[in-house]
């Protein structure tokens, strides 16, 4: 669908104003205190690595993470680096009074660097326990306080065991999880799996997965990607790491989607009930613009189901014809709410 793909285009997509988007499509969030951390897939979609970052002083981001052979990684992220990506940086780094360490970290953009360690449990008990890591480079000398990060790689490594049993396999054209749920279970799903039960339930035929399912969650950077009515709409899946009021979500998108839109813009929002689960609240926010520079006119409608994490699970819905995205959302919606009451 052109039209929405020229909506969607540039540096803003779902994934991108809602979580932390990466290169590679996410398949789970997850989070530990100040924490955050997502499962990434290869463009086939077989699972990559675990990562988890959180943010330092001066700009720093410090990062954990499991290759899908188990190793552990050490990322570095910082906006104000300049780096030359793929070549190597020496650095040496120590926990506390332990011994020093020293090797090459790998340059992967201008502004990270990562490292894998063969001796992994030593490497992450350190991370774990300590109190501070100390690392200096040719050209600076970082000191991080190792806070939450018992915790945080505990959670790193549950993110790995939950999603090897998948490694290495060839790709498979689904979205469906390895394990249906039924009831309130559904809402325990992370955004992928969530999203892949709803579409691959009720009848077949109104949404269905492009052919080139991987291309496309990367392209748009989201947990899932699927077409409605053979491709005269589009949806997508992400997750969101907090619950704001409609009133804020639909703010915060019509800011976004605002440089894209060349004609009038026009917004609304509110807040449902699902039929047949009184107790569960919906937040949708419809975007419709005009005219998104050749012409056409695209509405994209957004809904933000309650996680039981406290978080939300995010779906949107986008066509040239608004009644389509509508009706997209209120499909979506019915077949959230049978698998809910279902027995």
């Amino acid at each position: 669908m052109a039209s929405a793909r020229r909506w969607m285009a540039g540096a803003w997509v779902l994934a991108a104003v809602l979580t932390a988007g990466g290169t590679t499509p996410a398949l789970a969030e997850f989070k530990s205190g100040p924490w955050t951390g997502n499962a990434y897939a290869r463009e086939n979609g077989a699972f990559e690595r675990c990562v988890i970052t959180a943010d330092q002083p001066k700009g720093l981001r410090l990062g954990f993470g499991r290759s899908v052979e188990g190793a552990f990684e050490i990322w570095l992220m910082n906006k104000a680096w300049n780096l030359q990506p793929d070549t190597p940086v020496p650095v040496t780094l120590w926990v506390d009074s332990e011994a020093k360490r020293s090797g090459s970290f790998r340059v992967v953009s201008k502004e990270a660097m990562a490292a894998q360690f063969p001796e992994s449990a030593k490497v992450a008990e350190s991370m774990m326990r300590g109190n501070v890591l100390h690392l200096t480079t040719p050209t600076e000398t970082i000191d991080i306080k190792l806070t939450g990060t018992f915790k945080a790689i505990g959670e790193l490594d549950q993110c790995w065991a939950q999603n090897t049993g998948a490694a290495g396999k060839p790709e498979v054209k689904t979205a469906a999880p390895a394990r249906r749920v039924k009831g309130m279970d559904l809402l325990s799903l992370p955004p992928r799996d969530f999203a892949g039960q709803v579409i691959t339930s009720g009848k077949s035929g109104y949404f269905a997965l492009p052919d080139t399912l991987p291309a496309e969650m990367r392209q748009w950077n989201a947990a899932l990607v699927w077409d409605v009515k053979k491709g005269q709409g589009i949806g997508l899946a992400a997750g969101v790491g907090s619950n704001p009021d409609v009133a804020a979500l639909r703010d915060n998108l019509i800011q976004q989607k605002k440089p894209k839109c060349k004609g009038e813009m026009t917004s609304a929002s509110d807040v449902r009930m699902l039929e047949g689960a009184s107790s569960i609240q919906v937040k949708r926010v419809e975007i419709g613009c005009k005219d998104i520079g050749d012409g056409t006119s695209v509405t994209e409608v957004f809904a933000f189901y309650p996680h039981l994490s406290g978080q939300l699970l995010a779906i949107s819905h986008i066509s040239a014809n608004r009644s389509l995205a509508v009706e997209a959302d209120g499909e979506f919606a019915k077949r959230v709410s049978a698998i809910l009451s279902a027995k």
